[in-house]
């Protein structure tokens, strides 16, 4: 519930200074609440696009065996990310916003999972055995997460909780495809850049961000803070789910991988 005690709160102001609406939501401009959720997490941001998987992907160096391992999870992971997006569905009766839902979930099985699809054949690995893959304790920590959150959650909550994997992947996008813009053409990973590095893609933050921005008018700070607490959770998640991957790490400790 909204206090009426709050007073410089950040999100009841109608305008940040850092912040040129006639630009619109893009990466180097950001609403009110959306820079905050952005800079209490930015050490975790830069360390995950600067450790080792994101950089060795950008320079198409990284092993196939680890890219495979993280697209195996990821595939995993997306089917649950979608399940996040259905349950969204129902804790709300607005029809752009079950729309927004609908056309994620869309994407999700006929976009991302395609080119999932396409590299794991090329890497000998059936469709069979990317559905019954064995998902890594990091990736079900990050499942369940934000399904509890799903679950338990408001509307508010779900878009805070998907928006961290929508908008690091985003970010990181563009900014592999402009760092590497020199070698992209012979890098074997270029296809995975160029889904995420798209105007098309970071519109679905673009949303978020909008909608975010909109429904946290007039909160209390605690709730500001649990809602901060969510997207820095997230962002770890990230991080996590790209180190494990880059290890090929399935358990906790690497030495209880042989155990299963």
């Amino acid at each position: 519930m909204a206090s009426d005690n709050i007073i410089d709160n950040p999100s009841d102001s109608a305008f940040d200074p850092a912040f040129d609406p006639a630009k619109g939501i893009r990466l180097d401009n950001l609403p009110p609440f959306a820079r905050r959720l952005r800079d209490a997490a930015d050490m975790v941001w830069e360390d995950g696009y600067n450790q080792p998987f994101l950089r060795e992907l950008g320079q198409g160096t990284l092993k196939q065996e680890r890219f495979a391992f993280y697209l195996l999870q990821d595939y995993r992971y997306l089917a649950d990310y979608a399940k996040v997006h259905a349950l969204a569905l129902t804790k709300t009766n607005d029809p752009e916003v079950m729309r927004f839902m609908v056309n994620v979930q869309n994407a999700i099985f006929n976009v991302e999972s395609s080119v999932h699809r396409k590299y794991m054949a090329g890497y000998g690995v059936s469709e069979e055995e990317m559905n019954n893959v064995r998902q890594s304790a990091f990736a079900r920590a990050y499942t369940s997460d934000i399904l509890a959150i799903a679950y338990g959650g408001d509307l508010l909550d779900i878009l805070v909780a998907v928006l961290p994997c929508a908008w690091v992947y985003a970010d990181y996008g563009q900014r592999l495809a402009k760092e590497f813009a020199d070698t992209l053409d012979s890098n074997p990973y270029q296809s995975w850049v160029d889904m995420y590095k798209t105007e098309e893609f970071w519109q679905s933050s673009v949303w978020l961000i909008e909608h975010i921005e909109r429904m946290v008018q007039g909160l209390g700070e605690e709730r500001l803070n649990e809602l901060e607490e969510i997207f820095y959770n997230g962002v770890q998640n990230e991080y996590m789910f790209w180190a494990s991957a880059y290890d090929m790490q399935y358990s906790w400790k690497p030495q209880w991988d042989g155990r299963r």
